[in-house]
């Protein structure tokens, strides 16, 4: 008999792992993978994005919740320590041997590599003796009033108590599948319906022209003119669609709103793509001058922009790019410039969760006791992470929430332990 059994060796549930098997607690750690911490060795570019010294709760979203801030704000307060998110994230991985370096505010292990994340992690479960089963996949779990009992294909565990660390449905090679969501199903939790997270978004205008463009562009999200979220870097345009992570971190809100059915649009200012918005007047003046009027209106248009976005932008307005700016009427050439000041496109899906970072929505979170993580559905359970309907923007923000998430649990398990 366990005192405690972690479903899932990703972030969370090693974090969880470590945490209860400092404090004495017998722990079983399963994983269906071959290895521990797949999708860890890929995050961050390989990097491990391990948090972000800008910690608001604003970079984080919930599904259906209003009150999630505080909730949030709950899950991250360690009754043990005064810290704040980010610098209990720096306190684990130093307790590990892990050294951190900060870059722009994104924090990484300073050997840049999410290996040594992971290997530091293994090398702790190893030296606390915390049993681990890997190729193991859970098929049923079973609350017995006073243990668990837990089955995988070819043998069956007890445990007095139960983590859920599955992770979500991105990746698919790395391990991402429904299975945590039909094991919380089954025990009794509400799922927010789940949809891919951190990923590109599809698009109803015909973007060949312009596949394989990058440009640094802020963009915005609009509803019924309304402006429901904002964002700025690299763009990347596709043949399906728009990516990047200026696209990433508006993909949540997208997501919800296509899930009730609603059309939003993605406006993509090309010209300024910094807080000083100067780019467009210095276009309006020189389009007005009569300095460039020799020139073609594409070959005009490079100077601001790719060239391919120069011949998509003229297409939009019926301009030939091979025309010279004196030949083109001044109403037609301000009517272009608004053009590239907010290109307009109508998103009509998410990529799917093999291009995605992540999974939003998951367990209700108004079914778990916040200050614990425990279930108030089946006394002695565990949701931790990517499970939970909680998910954030690139920068280390979700990493922050699987891993504080997961020494949360173990912690909680522990006192729950010791009062029995």
């Amino acid at each position: 008999m366990y005192d405690l059994c972690i479903i899932g060796g990703g972030a969370a549930g090693i974090s969880c792992a470590i945490t209860a098997g400092r404090l004495g607690l017998k722990v079983l750690l399963i994983e269906k993978n071959n290895k521990l911490g797949k999708k860890l060795y890929a995050t961050g570019n390989g990097k491990c994005n391990l948090t972000n010294d800008y910690m608001d709760l604003k970079m984080h979203y919930n599904s259906a919740d209003k009150n999630y801030f505080h909730i949030i704000s709950k899950i991250y307060d360690d009754a043990f320590s005064k810290a704040t998110p980010n610098e209990q994230i720096k306190e684990f991985v130093a307790s590990l041997g892990l050294h951190t370096i900060s870059n722009n505010n994104y924090i990484y292990p300073q050997s840049a590599q999410a290996s040594s994340v992971v290997w530091a992690m293994v090398d702790e479960l190893n030296h606390l003796n915390v049993d681990i089963r890997l190729k193991t996949e859970i098929i049923d779990i079973t609350y017995k009033e006073s243990y668990f009992e837990i089955k995988s294909q070819n043998e069956a565990f007890k445990t007095v108590q139960t983590v859920l660390a599955n992770g979500g449905a991105s990746y698919a090679a790395l391990g991402g599948s429904l299975s945590g969501y039909k094991l919380c199903e089954k025990l009794g939790h509400t799922i927010t319906p789940i949809r891919p997270c951190l990923c590109g978004l599809k698009v109803k205008e015909d973007l060949t022209d312009i596949a394989g463009v990058r440009a640094n562009s802020k963009i915005s999200l609009h509803l019924n003119n309304r402006v429901i979220s904002e964002s700025k870097g690299e763009l990347q345009f596709t043949k399906e669609g728009l990516s990047g992570i200026c696209i990433f971190e508006i993909s949540s809100n997208a997501g919800a709103i296509l899930q009730e059915k609603e059309h939003p649009q993605v406006v993509v200012n090309l010209l300024d793509n910094d807080d000083t918005d100067t780019t467009y007047n210095k276009f309006i003046e020189q389009i007005s001058s009569e300095a460039h009027n020799h020139r073609t209106i594409q070959g005009f248009l490079n100077g601001f922009i790719n060239d391919k976005l120069a011949y998509y932008a003229c297409k939009l307005n019926k301009i030939d790019p091979k025309a010279k700016l004196v030949e083109i009427p001044g109403k037609l050439l301000l009517q272009l410039a608004d053009t590239l000041k907010a290109m307009s496109f109508n998103i009509n899906d998410l990529y799917d969760y093999d291009m995605a970072q992540l999974t939003a929505g998951g367990v209700s979170i108004s079914e778990i006791n916040s200050n614990t993580l425990e279930s108030k559905i089946v006394n002695g359970l565990y949701i931790t992470g990517e499970l939970l309907d909680i998910d954030g923007i690139c920068g280390g923000y979700n990493l922050t929430f699987a891993i504080l998430s997961g020494i949360k649990a173990g912690k909680s398990a522990y006192v729950k332990n010791q009062s029995n």
